[in-house]
């Protein structure tokens, strides 16, 4: 396996971590009834892990494609609409 590999797959089990452990801090939040600001702060940066996750992912997968730099072009282009969505 390549290091640029490894070091992806590191990166995806560290947001998946990450992810777990704001889903976790959520629901012990709405457990102990925390003010309504603290939820939608904690499901913002829920929402934006997910997301990062999504694009980290998208990337692992497209990089294997045998593509033309124009179709490198457009793929950048929608993964970054994926992002800002």
């Amino acid at each position: 396996m390549g290091v640029y590999k490894l070091m992806v797959e590191a990166n995806l089990k560290n947001r998946f971590s990450r992810l777990r452990g704001q889903l976790d801090g959520l629901e012990g939040m709405l457990t102990n009834s925390r003010n309504c600001e603290d939820v939608l702060i904690q499901l913002s940066a829920i929402k934006a892990a997910l997301n990062q996750l999504g694009v980290l992912i998208l990337q692992k997968e497209t990089n294997c494609l045998k593509l033309k730099d124009a179709d490198k072009k457009k793929l950048e282009t929608l993964l970054n609409r994926f992002v800002k969505s």
